[in-house]
């Protein structure tokens, strides 16, 4: 099967999709606005106009539909709905995928009435929708035409890369979190949380991740008297994540705005009772009570009571850790949810190849 995908290809999970797909013997290309290597793909950069931001994708829209002809795929994939998705519906080449990845849906139908057009173009022309969790399936369904569903299906982790680590006896208690280092992701409230009172002497915390609010975080840090007790750990290649995540006790996901989640997914899957805020698409991903604990976004104070508790009782920590990594198996194995992709792609290829308009 050909397969063309609309994507960023340096995102991670582009780049798990693609070559899950060219390693069962594929063809696939990515034509992309941002240049990466994806082993066994192709990889077409749409090079020029980045000063033009968001819309170089509405100046680059014939071209690309002329590369999309041009290539004439069994399938054409879009992934991230306002952006690669409206040009793969401008494209008006069939079969087409649109994958909604979270704030494409979750915020970027708000920010103007051009973009709540933008969304509804983009679903309105598909022939198949799919998000990566239930809250962001329901959340697509408010833009959807009549009588259209959206599927379910998440990308998930490798259970056999993502498992829980030999437990070793650790002087302090290891709290941790991936993430990017931008505003939307709470870690300021993560700091503070650390910097109360009952909690600064007894875990430490480990931070992966980079982004523009490097800086102001270790400042906070600095003014916390943290110093010795918070770890930047920097950049983490994807490879290196579960390496990360082995090393920590508890792992908790601050975020003040998320669509789906799958850092605290990893870190389930790694056996870690998982925190979380109650926003937007982890709830789907985190049982309250069950696999980890949700906490209101902002909460410095609810963040820290729920570490607390887990740092004084690794009982509860092994519960939580065990539940999680047997709640990923059955909803987010990665061979599962590419297996359902793989059968998605299997029933559109075929009824509707190369059609155009």
């Amino acid at each position: 099967m050909r397969i063309l995908y609309l994507a960023d290809a340096p995102y991670p999970h582009t780049q798990r999709w693609v070559r899950h797909f060219a390693e069962r013997g594929h063809e696939c290309e990515v034509l992309s606005f941002r240049p990466a290597a994806i082993e066994g793909a192709r990889v077409t950069h749409l090079s020029g106009l980045e000063a033009l931001g968001k819309l170089r994708y509405l100046v680059k829209a014939r071209g690309v539909a002329r590369l999309v002809r041009e290539r004439k795929p069994d399938l054409l994939h879009a992934m991230h709905l306002t952006s690669y998705g409206f040009l793969g519906a401008l494209s008006g080449y069939h079969p087409f995928i649109a994958s909604v990845w979270g704030m494409d849906v979750f915020e970027a139908p708000r920010l103007s009435p051009l973009h709540g057009w933008i969304t509804r173009y983009a679903l309105s022309h598909a022939d198949a929708v799919t998000a990566t969790g239930p809250a962001l399936a329901r959340a697509t369904m408010r833009f959807m035409p009549p009588d259209c569903g959206v599927r379910s299906i998440p990308y998930g982790v490798d259970l056999d890369r993502f498992r829980p680590a030999e437990p070793l006896p650790r002087e302090d208690v290891v709290v941790g979190t991936v993430s990017r280092l931008s505003p939307e992701k709470g870690l300021r409230h993560l700091i503070e949380a650390v910097a109360s009172a009952g909690l600064r002497d007894q875990v430490k915390l480990r931070i992966a991740g980079e982004g523009p609010q490097r800086r102001r975080l270790e400042a906070l840090v600095r003014e916390r008297g943290l110093q010795g007790r918070v770890e930047f750990s920097g950049w983490l290649e994807y490879d290196n994540v579960p390496g990360f995540l082995r090393t920590l006790d508890i792992f908790v996901l601050p975020s003040l705005f998320e669509g789906f989640g799958v850092a605290a997914v990893e870190a389930s899957a790694c056996g870690l009772p998982v925190i979380a805020s109650r926003v937007q698409g982890l709830p789907d991903v985190v049982v309250d009570g069950v696999t980890g604990s949700l906490v209101p976004p902002g909460d410095a104070g609810a963040i820290a009571e729920a570490i607390g508790q887990l740092a004084r009782d690794p009982a509860l920590r092994l519960r939580l850790g065990q539940a999680g990594r047997e709640f990923v198996a059955e909803h987010y194995d990665w061979a599962k949810n590419a297996a359902e992709m793989a059968r998605l792609y299997e029933e559109l290829a075929g009824s509707l190849a190369g059609v155009t308009g």
